[in-house]
């Protein structure tokens, strides 16, 4: 993420010093047209109609960021922004309390179907309000003459604390960067407990985001470091840092666009319960579950849910849950794909389906994608599709 912007960090932050003109250099352009853009994305999210709760968050987020550019082209011409409304100096800077909270709630709207903002989210808002409430009691209720004067002489009561704000942003913004993380690792574990196919709902463009804020982080620690220790880099840090997050917040609004509306994503709340089948029952449901799956092949269908098939095979969601996860020791994902990888060792050993290409074999199973095909294909047998047909047809 950014590093905060403000005229009292003209001792940590170089590129703060020369701010007496009016002079628009390429990163005020690039701002500029993020600030447009920005705008434009929260109309257009205020008027999507579908996930509505994960738009609205999404459209915080970016208001967010809105503050945060503003404040820091208001430190650029801050004798401008000084003499017509110094109380807009300091406006940026609760927000960077509020991009983390904000983002790591995104992610779990996007991951669970049962997430709902509640008033005890607020606490995550208690860090940013603690430092609105500081600038206003020191502030904001002085004279205008007053506020123009501790900027001009960069005597603000809050100058002395600046290091340890930074040092607080980072550490606050990377705590909940990793929470976001876990949230996604833990989405994709319940994954696999109900989908058989989980390429396209996996939420990978999320990964991308937050591993690329650990990247913009990295440089914007890095940044206040070499600034702090007053080192000269012969590279403009503040630069790199807003090009970062240009390309990922167009890079987020364009993935949350297209993000498929028709699933919800999975319960957070759903948590598998203590084994409760009797050994007879167990057994009776595990060789209904064995006939069906080798009579009516479902892992052909490759959308097929564990709520799909506990319909088809007549037994209890939950039941069934317990079969394949406690008495297998599989989750769904692999317990689906274990019959799909079998079934394809089958054909491509099939000399009637010598003339059939990987790519049909691996559709007609139940996959969607090569590379998914692939990975569960050496998972399970230890080596690649094609090395695998080659030993067969040789052995023959």
């Amino acid at each position: 993420m950014r590093s905060v912007s403000s005229k009292e960090q003209n001792n940590f932050f170089p590129f703060y010093n020369e701010l007496n003109t009016m002079n628009v250099g390429f990163l005020d352009i690039i701002n500029f047209i993020a600030l447009f853009q920005l705008a434009v994305f929260i109309i257009f999210l205020a008027f999507k109609r579908t996930n509505r709760q994960s738009n609205r968050i999404l459209a915080i987020f970016l208001f967010e960021q809105i503050v945060m550019i503003l404040g820091y082209e208001f430190t650029q011409f801050y004798l401008h922004i000084n003499a017509f409304c110094p109380d807009l100096f300091f406006i940026s800077v609760p927000m960077y309390f509020l991009a983390g909270p904000t983002f790591y709630f995104y992610v779990k709207s996007l991951a669970y179907s049962d997430f709902q903002l509640k008033k005890r989210h607020l606490l995550n808002a208690l860090p940013a309000l603690f430092i609105a409430l500081y600038f206003i009691g020191t502030f904001h209720i002085h004279s205008m003459e007053s506020k123009q004067a501790m900027i001009l002489n960069n005597s603000t009561p809050f100058a002395p604390y600046w290091i340890y704000y930074n040092i607080a942003v980072h550490c606050h913004i990377l705590s909940y960067n990793i929470a976001s993380l876990l949230i996604l690792k833990n989405y994709r574990s319940k994954l696999r407990q109900e989908y058989s196919s989980i390429q396209n709902i996996n939420l990978s463009w999320v990964s991308v985001v937050l591993y690329g804020f650990l990247m913009a982080w990295c440089t914007s620690a890095f940044s206040f470091l070499s600034t702090a220790l007053e080192l000269h880099l012969p590279v403009n840090l503040a630069l790199i840092d807003f090009l970062a997050f240009f390309i990922f917040f167009n890079y987020i609004f364009f993935k949350a666009l297209i993000h498929p509306t028709i699933f919800s994503g999975v319960e957070e709340d759903s948590r598998q319960k203590a084994p409760n089948l009797s050994k007879s029952v167990e057994e009776k449901y595990l060789n209904m579950l064995s006939r069906y799956m080798e009579t009516e092949k479902p892992y052909l269908d490759p959308n097929i849910t564990l709520i799909d098939l506990s319909k088809k095979v007549l037994i209890p969601h939950r039941s069934l849950s317990e079969i394949i996860n406690n008495t297998l020791g599989l989750n769904y994902y692999d317990f689906i794909n274990k019959y799909r990888i079998e079934e394809s060792q089958r054909l491509l050993s099939d000399h009637s389906a010598e003339g059939k290409t990987i790519l049909e074999i691996l559709y007609e199973v139940g996959f969607n994608t090569k590379s998914s095909f692939n990975q569960a294909f050496k998972k399970h047998t230890g080596t690649t599709p094609t090395e695998f047909k080659r030993q067969r047809f040789m052995a023959n």
